[in-house]
């Protein structure tokens, strides 16, 4: 029966994070977990010594960045999983990850499940926490107020999914997966928010999504894709939005503690 959870995650092998990332997978997807780590043919086997116990996927040679990468990987091995996710080499998922795949596993009637991401510095200290919703269906509407309702790192879905989807926009650097997002909803996928904290973003410097002009470009580019909502719609799920979150901006502005590098597709109040 088991392993039915791809996890992929794109690399260079170079950071000291990714210890941390295969660690927290393979300690809450125990068996059920199949990860993955994709990376440059000149990088592979230097992967392979550090994590022998970890599958490690040479990039196809024109792959065109990250997404290119996790395609590839998905498009090969996917289809012999139930659940698909993938997670970057400077997250980690907690120990209440595993909610989300005993939730899938009694919920067969839903496609996607999500819950928040809190962000640590490289100490692992917690600068803050994710705000969120389980208004799915406000996934569109608030891309047009920079909230992006949930990122990768706290979602799983089923594969059916990704195939129905097809996949990452490769064209896209840093927002792909918001597109993705925005896609699935579009087509019906049906989501459910678990009200936990179930992964790390680490900020650090010198990471992609502290492109600010690429990540603004990008989602400039997912708002001219996609039908905009009524004027009425978006404030009231922003008012919405912002409603329930309360607990959380409150905690912020006590703790005086603020995220400011929320780059490509983790923009969040």
């Amino acid at each position: 029966m088991y392993p039915d959870i791809l996890v992929v995650t794109a690399t260079l092998g170079d950071r000291e994070t990714l210890n941390q990332t295969v660690t927290s997978v393979k300690a809450i997807g125990k068996n059920r977990v199949k990860h993955i780590l994709i990376a440059p043919k000149d990088k592979c086997e230097t992967i392979k010594e550090m994590f022998p116990n970890v599958d490690v996927l040479e990039e196809p040679i024109n792959c065109g960045g990250i997404y290119s990468a996790l395609n590839y990987a998905i498009e090969n091995f996917g289809r012999t999983y139930a659940y698909i996710t993938f997670i970057n080499d400077d997250d980690y998922w907690l120990e209440s990850y595993q909610q989300l795949f005993d939730f899938l596993d009694h919920h067969p009637n839903v496609d996607a499940v999500y819950s928040r991401t809190c962000f640590v510095d490289n100490n692992g200290i917690v600068l803050g926490e994710q705000a969120c919703s389980p208004r799915y269906q406000a996934f569109n509407p608030l891309l047009f107020t920079s909230i992006v309702l949930f990122t990768q790192q706290s979602a799983l879905i089923r594969s059916s999914v990704y195939f129905s989807v097809g996949g990452f926009d490769t064209s896209f650097k840093l927002a792909a997966d918001t597109l993705f997002w925005s896609t699935a909803i579009a087509l019906g996928a049906k989501f459910k928010y678990i009200n936990i904290v179930s992964a790390a973003y680490t900020i650090q410097k010198n990471q992609l999504s502290s492109d600010k002009k690429t990540q603004s470009c990008e989602h400039q580019r997912i708002l001219n894709a996609i039908k905009r909502p009524s004027h009425l719609r978006i404030i009231f799920e922003k008012i919405l939005f912002l409603i329930w979150n309360t607990r959380i901006y409150c905690k912020r502005v006590i703790s005086r503690k603020q995220i400011k590098n929320l780059g490509g597709s983790k923009i969040s109040l």
